[in-house]
């Protein structure tokens, strides 16, 4: 298994590993800093250690409660999901609490009162670092292959023996820790830093969507790039405009008019947000009657995007200096 382990992070690459990383130390950043002396229970696992570190009273120390926690989620997903996906979850779900109690650490160190920090500044911008900083982090680890466990376990478990999707597995989820954490709240505390349950809850509830969105602009790629569909009776000139002006690879899919039943062919291309414009007006100008139509791509890998040949980048510098 240690041989196994060996290999995975050779596989990962430096960059990867690197990243990973960072996405761990992102989350910590935002659990230490913000949500723990806020006091407001999120989502996750993270969650769950802070919820019952409030409990306790001891939530500077959730990191504990965070390794307890995955630690039983790891063994129960290594007799229940197989000890492959308990490997691939395994350095992640340890990881993130050893950050967490590191940065802690270097807090108690250097005698700094983040509680009384935290409770000075407006509830909105808590909110908002916290849920960028971890869906920063969260990206990060999901796009460079790492995972950091907790209720993601939970959610496979559910899916295999009861198959309950996903969507519905996080939101329940989420939704039970939201309402524990307003039933539990305290504004009598020191430093409180939302005046009563209701509005702790709606700042969860921000902050799970904000997580979210910032998850998916991460992981793909912040959705700049765009599908664009063409259909025109001038497709070889759109074409070589394409080729040739805009510097991006085309292609072509058969297809048949459902009322004409005409055959023609249809241009798939993809390009960043920023070039659909210039290439919107290029089909406009070679044919105003073209049809076409626009998606999000939300991941696009290949030639252009994440990796281009020598040749490839002449052609852009020629298309700069033109």
């Amino acid at each position: 298994m240690l041989k196994k382990f060996i290999d995975k992070i050779k596989s990962l690459g430096f960059k990867s590993i690197l990243m990973m990383h960072l996405g761990l130390i992102c989350c910590a950043i935002s659990t230490v800093i913000f949500l723990t002396p806020s006091r407001m229970v999120v989502s996750g696992a993270t969650g769950l250690a802070l919820f019952i570190g409030i409990v306790t009273n001891l939530q500077e120390h959730y990191y504990i409660f965070l390794y307890a926690i995955n630690g039983l989620l790891l063994i129960i997903s290594f007799f229940t999901l197989g000890k492959e996906f308990a490997f691939k979850t395994i350095y992640g779900a340890l990881m993130l609490p050893t950050f967490g109690m590191i940065i802690t650490e270097l807090i108690n160190l250097f005698n700094l009162d983040i509680v009384h920090i935290v409770g000075n500044v407006e509830p909105v911008f808590v909110v908002l670092f916290a849920s960028i900083l971890m869906g920063a982090g969260i990206g990060l680890n999901m796009k460079n292959g790492g995972s950091t466990g907790g209720f993601d376990i939970i959610e496979a478990i559910l899916f295999k023996y009861f198959h309950i999707p996903y969507s519905t597995s996080i939101y329940t989820l989420d939704a039970v820790l939201v309402i524990l954490g307003m039933l539990t709240y305290n504004a009598s505390l020191p430093n409180s830093l939302f005046a009563n349950a209701f509005s702790e809850g709606l700042g969860a509830t921000i902050y799970i969507f904000i997580l979210g969105f910032v998850v998916d602009m991460i992981t793909f790629g912040g959705y700049n790039k765009r599908a664009v569909f063409i259909r025109s009776s001038k497709y070889e000139e759109i074409h070589d405009a394409i080729i040739n002006k805009l510097v991006r690879g085309v292609t072509y899919l058969n297809a048949e008019g459902g009322y004409s039943q005409d055959k023609t062919k249809v241009i798939l291309c993809i390009c960043y947000s920023n070039e659909y414009f210039r290439l919107r007006n290029m089909v406009q100008e070679i044919d105003p009657m073209a049809f076409m139509f626009v998606m999000k791509a939300t991941e696009v890998r290949g030639l252009g995007f994440n990796f281009e040949t020598p040749e490839h980048i002449e052609r852009h510098k020629k298309k700069r200096v033109s």
